[in-house]
């Protein structure tokens, strides 16, 4: 049996390794904080799609979109999200232009960006103010981030 169980690759020997879990069925990790639910934003979706998994092992709860766009739809529908991890580089709205628009709509979402590259021009001679996380990233990282 293989699997991905907390983030660790579990190879069927040993005991399965978990998350403690408080007595609200939530992990341990997002009971020390207070972001719980967190949207992630990739137009590649098995990125998106790996990091909701591991988000949610780790007691959050997460949701996905494809796009900026759809994130702001989301922002606008859903007024419990904490946080937003968002890829930079991504078709039609950059992570950089949702993280704008995210700053003046809902001021108290938490953003981290995300980037394997980032071309230069894109930061327009202008200090980076955002959260960012290299990919690939480890999960504890972004957490830890989360919780900054």
């Amino acid at each position: 049996m293989f699997g991905l169980v907390n983030s660790r690759w579990y190879t069927g020997k040993g005991p399965v390794p978990c998350a403690p879990v408080n007595e609200h069925g939530a992990g341990a990790q997002a009971s020390t904080g207070r972001i719980r639910k967190v949207l992630v934003v990739d137009d590649e979706a098995d990125v998106a799609d790996l990091a909701e998994m591991l988000l949610t092992a780790h007691g959050f709860e997460a949701v996905v979109t494809y796009s900026g766009a759809a994130a702001l739809d989301m922002l606008a529908s859903h007024s419990d999200i904490d946080a937003v991890v968002s890829d930079v580089m991504m078709p039609g709205m950059t992570g950089l232009e949702l993280a704008e628009h995210i700053a003046r709509r809902h001021p108290a979402v938490k953003v981290v960006l995300a980037s394997g590259y980032m071309a230069p021009a894109m930061l327009q001679n202008q200090p980076l103010t955002q959260l960012f996380i290299a990919k690939p990233y480890k999960i504890d990282q972004l957490i830890k981030l989360l919780h900054t």
